[in-house]
């Protein structure tokens, strides 16, 4: 009798388990919305690009890369989002790394890198995007923005 119980509690945990797993990686990557209007101020940021510290936002937009030198999936998102940044003038890319900038990560929240922010010409945060962004929703994206 206690060992069906306990094979009965560990399939209902494994199902759990894999129920969480398949909510989490159909959600990753789609990203939502942000409500509230934080604009980001690019002097916290301290980022520079190519050996200039970027004190402008995109004409249009700005696409804000957290990333950690530990993270697998950053790298490829970085070459992806660069390449539009390339061919859309007025779109700006910058990539921060925030594994010794856990200040950073506390007030945006980030739990998971990458995370992506679309943010509008002014530097208002627009959407944001846990985990490898989905190339049709940030194009979507930046679309209504305008800068593509």
């Amino acid at each position: 009798m206690a060992a069906n119980s306990t094979l009965i509690w560990a399939s209902l945990l494994f199902a759990i388990a894999i129920a969480i797993g398949t909510a989490f990686r159909f959600l990753s990557g789609r990203g939502h919305r942000v409500k509230t209007s934080e604009s980001i101020d690019l002097s916290r940021l301290k980022v520079t690009k190519n050996g200039v510290l970027v004190t402008e936002f995109g004409k249009k937009a700005t696409l804000v890369q957290f990333s950690t030198e530990y993270c697998g999936q950053c790298p490829g998102v970085r070459r992806s989002l660069s390449q539009l940044e390339y061919r859309h003038g007025s779109l700006l890319y910058i990539d921060v790394d925030i594994t010794d900038r856990l200040d950073l990560a506390a007030h945006f929240s980030i739990s998971q890198t990458p995370t992506v922010f679309i943010l509008d010409g002014l530097g208002e945060i627009k959407f944001r995007i846990g985990g490898v962004p989905k190339y049709a929703i940030i194009r979507a994206e930046l679309e209504k923005l305008g800068a593509l």
